[in-house]
């Protein structure tokens, strides 16, 4: 493929292509595109060479190949076709960990409301927090752009999910008309175990983004 030879009917199919293929991992994407590219040029070099004026042969070449969208429908069938099982297991393992993670903090907040630790109450939550960040630092996800703007927005969401516990102790104060210190110690116990996940959330993120760049 000659480097200096670009057109914009190619680059924007291209375009449109790599749009089509949004639901699959960047670097995966990246790779199909440079694959189709590189056919493409090498094809409407071979057409120039025969004496081809470039538009022409840019219209030849391009009816050569399958709409844009069609063709990213038979890439994605073929990516499912060799390896569905592992990428759907790994789409559900994330939303299945992220909604483990994040909800786990709801029942985690009990114990603030109610001023008294009850181990077989929050014990389900515990468990889920771990199932939760076990599936999400599975090797089996590899996450695509909208999966990593979905982590991104939790991981922000989590942050504002501490308003849980703290309404819950604000509650307690009332209630007991003092300050309970229970309620107090685990409020900030359970505010560093979020701060601590959502600093494995961002790093998952920021970890993933590099893999796919």
């Amino acid at each position: 493929m000659p480097r200096d030879i670009t057109h914009p009917l190619i680059e924007d199919y291209l375009d449109k292509l790599n749009k089509g293929l949004k639901n699959l991992p960047n670097s995966e994407r990246r790779q199909y595109i440079f694959e189709v590219r590189d056919h493409i040029y090498n094809q409407l070099n071979e057409k120039i060479n025969q004496g081809m004026n470039i538009d022409q042969a840019v219209q030849n070449t391009l009816c050569e190949f399958l709409p844009p969208n069609q063709l990213a429908k038979e890439i994605l069938q073929e990516s499912q076709g060799d390896d569905g099982f592992f990428s759907n297991r790994g789409d559900i393992f994330f939303h299945y960990g992220l909604i483990a993670t994040v909800g786990s903090f709801g029942g985690l907040s009990i114990p603030v409301y109610k001023g008294e630790l009850n181990v077989g109450v929050i014990l389900p939550f515990i468990i889920s927090l771990i199932i939760g960040i076990l599936l999400l630092n599975s090797k089996v996800i590899t996450l695509n752009e909208r999966q990593l703007k979905n982590l991104k927005w939790v991981s922000r969401i989590l942050i504002g999910f501490l308003s849980v516990p703290l309404s819950f102790f604000s509650i307690r104060i009332i209630k007991d008309n003092s300050i309970n210190f229970f309620s107090l110690n685990y409020l900030i116990i359970l505010i560093l175990a979020d701060l601590l996940v959502y600093m494995f959330l961002r790093k998952l993120f920021y970890h993933q983004q590099l893999e796919n760049y």
